[in-house]
């Protein structure tokens, strides 16, 4: 028996439904931007067999400043688990179709070590306040993934304060 999910999406928030290379929310705090790009990470996820997702801090200096803990939360409201492709580990989430979420601080980013993104679907920077410009710099060209075939290209998020 297959099981229907319903993620609401504030009205304010459903322009970023649509496809597009670049999505940005900015609010206060509580305002539910990183509460829809982590159900959106989630969503994607589903439909989108195979997503590779990295969420990005431009510092973050172990996991708990990172988005991970939100998604897991997510993943528990809406009773998502490994019988529906996500298993959770320690420092990534495995996704439906082979996919992962990753979580990664962009000051540690080099021109050379960005190089192991290449391939990844989607960024989400969450804090994109202080993303430096260097990190900017490195990460456009770096999530440029796209298949004519399937329809997709990347998208790069941002949600900030």
């Amino acid at each position: 028996m297959s099981r229907t999910l319903r993620i609401e999406t504030a009205a304010v928030f459903k322009p970023l439904l649509a496809p597009a290379r670049y999505k940005g929310a900015w609010g206060g705090r509580g305002s539910g931007k990183s509460h829809f790009f982590a159900e959106l990470a989630i969503k994607d996820s589903i439909i989108d067999r195979a997503l590779r997702t990295v969420c990005i801090r431009e510092v973050q200096k172990s996991l708990k400043h990172s988005a991970k803990s939100l998604i897991e939360a997510k993943l528990s409201e809406y009773g998502l688990g490994e019988r529906d492709g996500f298993k959770v580990y320690s420092d990534t989430i495995k996704t439906p179709g082979d996919g992962i979420i990753i979580f990664q601080g962009m000051q540690d980013h080099t021109a050379d070590s960005i190089k192991s993104l290449e391939g990844f679907h989607r960024a989400w920077v969450e804090e994109a306040q202080s993303l430096s410009p260097l990190s900017m710099q490195l990460l456009r060209p770096t999530i440029r993934w796209e298949s004519a075939r399937l329809g997709l290209k990347s998208e790069m998020h941002f949600s900030w304060n």
